[in-house]
């Protein structure tokens, strides 16, 4: 008899409770690209950029608000950012939230099925949960 795979967990994520708290955006091919790796209290100084919020509400369906996003790429392929848009942001690691979603079986698009986001709490952008769908990035906070 082959194993049964092992379901995924009840989304865990927590709304953000303090307003020196900023959730900011990994987006997952670039982790694994990069070789990138943050842990929960690890402490950074990181420039951002505007997260793209058509895909954001697309992915949450507005449950989730996500103002900037950790973007390797920002200024060197085709997206320029004016030196306006980006943003500089130290402080400590609180939280990380691993984000899977859906794609629709039939669709050529590459968007996800609306509101399909999943989140599970983990330690570092390194430790992956069961989770359903595909895994597209992190949503880590940061306190000020």
């Amino acid at each position: 008899m082959a194993a049964r795979p092992e379901e995924p967990e009840l989304e865990d994520a927590v709304p953000s409770q303090a307003p020196q708290e900023t959730d900011v955006w990994q987006t997952e091919w670039q982790v694994s690209e990069d070789g990138f790796d943050v842990a929960v209290n690890e402490a950074v100084d990181w420039k951002l950029v505007p997260m793209d919020q058509e895909w954001l509400d697309r992915m949450f369906a507005g449950r989730r608000l996500v103002p900037l996003q950790r973007d390797t790429y920002a200024g060197f392929v085709g997206e320029i950012y004016s030196r306006s848009e980006w943003t500089r942001l130290a402080g400590r690691v609180t939280r990380i939230d691993q984000v899977s979603v859906r794609y629709p079986t039939d669709s050529t698009t590459g968007l996800t099925e609306t509101g399909s986001a999943m989140q599970h709490n983990v330690s570092s952008v390194q430790e992956h949960r069961t989770h359903d769908g595909s895994l597209v990035g992190w949503v880590v906070r940061i306190r000020e």
